[in-house]
């Protein structure tokens, strides 16, 4: 059960950054960590930090 929220988490967050045009190079530059922590973050279901990187984006950009 707890890996399906993982990957519905994932999807979401996947689907948002496509939907934004934003990269995990970008979230990354913008949390301050590496890309491959942001991609860490997507399998380990922990994407609240990330969905806020991705609306701050988006604000940003627009």
């Amino acid at each position: 059960m707890q890996n399906r929220k993982r990957n519905e988490a994932e999807k979401e967050v996947m689907k948002m950054m496509i939907d934004a045009d934003i990269t995990q190079k970008m979230i990354a530059k913008h949390l301050e960590i590496t890309p491959q922590a942001v991609n860490n973050r997507l399998k380990r279901g922990s994407v609240d930090p990330l969905i806020e990187a991705i609306e701050e984006l988006k604000n940003k950009s627009s």
